[in-house]
């Protein structure tokens, strides 16, 4: 069982890159958004990792799956190409806390699509799911990894 508050989220301001394949090999787009950051000088102007995921990889195969990577930047921050912005709504959203490996996510997913959703009385608003990496995988060890699941709710 997994911690999972339903709360209000407000809008966030992203900066990324569009990642194609496995949500696991996500690391390999990320790399590339940070050497984009910082030929744009934008490194010290962002700050939170987030991840957007747009395919249910029990339901997409791996080489079809599409993601985001991102980080999150004030608005005022400019974008260019090929760096993309993505703003997420406010709303409603089932958080679930995860502390731990990357590993461990799909079981975190499992329990808030399956059992935690079935017994809310929640409904997904049909936008996607995202992670914020709450602590950054570059400065801290595995099992010291927090990641909040967000699902926007109706």
């Amino acid at each position: 069982m997994f911690p999972i508050t339903v709360k209000k989220l407000r809008s966030r301001s992203l900066i990324g890159l569009p990642h194609a394949g496995a949500y696991q090999q996500m690391s390999e787009t990320y790399a590339k958004l940070f050497d984009e950051l910082e030929a744009h000088g934008l490194s010290d102007k962002t700050r939170q990792m987030v991840a957007i995921f747009y395919d249910d990889p029990a339901k997409t195969d791996a080489a079809a799956l599409r993601s985001f990577a991102a980080v999150t930047a004030p608005k005022t921050v400019a974008c260019a190409a090929p760096l993309q912005r993505i703003n997420l709504p406010t709303g409603r959203h089932a958080v679930l806390r995860f502390t731990g490996d990357y590993a461990g996510l799909p079981a975190a997913y499992a329990y808030l699509y399956g059992a935690w959703l079935a017994q809310s009385g929640e409904q997904p608003s049909g936008q996607p799911s995202y992670e914020v990496y709450i602590t950054s995988p570059r400065s801290h060890p595995p099992e010291e990894w927090v990641t909040e699941i967000c699902l926007p709710l109706k």
